[in-house]
């Protein structure tokens, strides 16, 4: 049954955990440009307060010498005191426009002297700790029916009657959002605004990308799944070169090679039942008539024993070959390198082979060039390598031909060692793939003489474990070499 897409708690899908780290690094990038937005907004603010503060400040210093010289006219007519209140009166609201502030002139009592009338909303005495006696004085504070405001007030030094000195204050009085004209609020209101476009925006760019990067995946999963339940011919579809697309490629290959591997074990199946069941049917009907005693003369006794000990044999050797490989798929070849000398080793190897091809009527040639270096590898591995490779040349190979072992130097592999045969040849079409497990050139042929598929497949396992290398070359017609380099030290790192 093919897995479909389930509910799955929150963060558990690939979807789910990209789209909430695709949120959380946007709301966090918001963040902290607003917080860095909000700071320097506020420093702004507090650096046009400061000026704005100063500007104030001057500009009643200016207001305050206007008032001076109109007080100073007041004391020099003191038959005309409304005129010169309307006057001041005057004067207050003028400069009070032009710097959109409130100009009061207060007593040392605190009570509000100038302009008359007052609006509705403007105090009528101020606390004694706002006025200023020698110097400028300027505070922020909250006053009742203004709210937040910037007060500012200087003395205004005028002679009395008694000769001594009488003080009034100028009082400028601004509120805080007409002190600094800043677009900050307009700004902040405007950046969340945007913050929350640019929200909107990452959650539908992070629902498409999520679902951009988790179809192809579910693909992927629902194919592996195909796959993992029997469906060998299941593949994605590749688009793109992205890292998805290269996993997508990777999975085909991978599937083609299961496909491959999977035909090549059903082959090799079928394969080894025959190569097993054979023999042990020979085994198991020979022995029979044995004990049934139908075999009477001593030369068919004899032939049947022959035939039971050579099929015996054969079995041995497929369940050798296939233990040998099992071994080394598993890593549980232990190689056991010692020098040897090519020379005596392939001398005292073709001495234990020569009967074999001789007993067929072939010819064995041993070929040995002068000077072979002396190579460290594991004797056992490279003798089993070598008597596959002249088995197989002496099977192929018929009556009144040859075969030749033979070794020379080479500079890249130290040592060369080549089987040749005179033999039937191996088709092109089937030279690449003589080292596959399982593989057989011309089957029937292959039966006739005891092949597997296995041979040259474990060749090539121990060459690679000796750290060398083994190729073929053939030509219909003419014969087959097998040609094994082999380095002049063995490395145990491989």
């Amino acid at each position: 049954m093919r897995p479909h897409r389930r509910t799955r708690p929150l963060f558990r899908s690939l979807r789910a955990r990209f789209l909430f780290h695709f949120l959380v690094l946007t709301a966090l990038s918001l963040l902290i440009f607003g917080s860095l937005f909000a700071y320097f907004i506020w420093r702004e603010n507090r650096r046009l307060l400061d000026r704005a503060r100063s500007e104030l400040v001057e500009q009643a210093k200016e207001m305050a010498r206007d008032l001076q010289l109109a007080l100073s006219l007041s004391r020099q007519y003191p038959d005309m005191p409304l005129v010169n209140l309307e006057r001041l009166a005057q004067l207050l609201r003028l400069e009070g426009k032009l710097i959109n502030a409130l100009s009061l002139v207060v007593s040392r009592e605190g009570v509000v002297i100038a302009p008359r009338p007052l609006a509705p909303r403007v105090p009528r005495r101020l606390e004694a700790d706002i006025l200023a006696e020698d110097e400028v004085k300027a505070q922020e504070m909250e006053l009742p029916q203004l709210g937040k405001v910037m007060v500012v007030s200087l003395p205004l030094d005028q002679p009395g009657q008694d000769q001594g000195k009488e003080y009034f204050n100028l009082v400028v009085i601004k509120g805080m959002e007409d002190l600094v004209t800043s677009p900050a609020s307009t700004l902040t209101r405007y950046l969340a605004l945007a913050g929350a476009v640019a929200l909107a925006v990452s959650v539908l760019l992070a629902l498409y990308l999520s679902n951009y990067v988790s179809r192809p995946l579910h693909d992927l999963s629902l194919a592996a799944w195909d796959l993992a339940h029997g469906d060998l011919e299941r593949r994605v579809e590749v688009s793109g070169g992205d890292e998805i697309a290269k996993l997508s490629e990777y999975f085909n290959y991978m599937a083609e090679r299961i496909a491959r591997s999977t035909r090549l074990q059903k082959e090799f199946v079928a394969n080894v039942s025959h190569e097993i069941r054979t023999p042990l049917t020979s085994i198991e009907g020979f022995s029979q008539a044995l004990l049934d005693g139908v075999v009477e003369s001593g030369e068919d006794r004899r032939r049947y024993l022959e035939i039971i000990v050579r099929e015996s044999s054969r079995l041995k050797r497929v369940l050798s070959q296939l233990l040998a490989l099992s071994r080394i798929d598993a890593g549980a070849w232990a190689l056991h390198p010692s020098p040897i000398s090519p020379r005596e080793f392939l001398e005292g190897l073709a001495e234990k082979l020569r009967p074999r091809a001789e007993e067929k009527g072939l010819r064995f040639s041993l070929q040995l060039a002068e000077g072979l270096p002396g190579v460290e590898t594991d004797a056992d591995a490279l003798e089993q390598v070598l008597t596959n490779l002249v088995d197989n040349a002496v099977k192929f190979t018929p009556p009144g031909g040859t075969v030749t072992l033979s070794a020379d130097r080479i500079p890249a592999g130290a040592l060369r060692i080549q089987v040749r045969d005179t033999g039937k040849g191996i088709p092109p079409e089937d030279l690449d793939r003589v080292f596959d497990r399982f593989f057989r050139v011309e089957r029937s042929r292959s039966q006739d003489h005891g092949g597997s598929g296995l041979g040259l497949a474990l060749c090539r396992e121990l060459v690679t474990l000796l750290g060398g290398r083994i190729t073929a070359w053939s030509e219909p017609g003419r014969g087959s070499v097998f040609t094994v380099d082999l380095p002049e030290r063995l490395s145990m790192g491989r």
